[in-house]
């Protein structure tokens, strides 16, 4: 595993392991983590874009609009 990968599986990891919040996340803050999630992954320029379009349609859908 290259240093970089190491370090995403121990943040994810540690975020796991955190105690859960003691209120959830709205519907658009949760789109909101996972869409910024997304975009930093390393994805190719049309994977990046369906990301993009899906977030779009879910924002809409959930009346949280971007």
């Amino acid at each position: 595993m290259s240093e970089e990968n190491t370090e995403q599986v121990q943040d994810a990891q540690e975020v796991q392991a955190a105690p859960a919040a003691t209120t959830p996340p709205t519907p658009e803050q949760a789109l909101n983590a996972v869409a910024s999630a997304a975009r930093q992954a390393r994805l190719t320029y049309d994977e990046h874009a369906g990301v993009d379009q899906c977030v779009k349609i879910l924002a809409e859908a959930i009346g949280g609009g971007q």
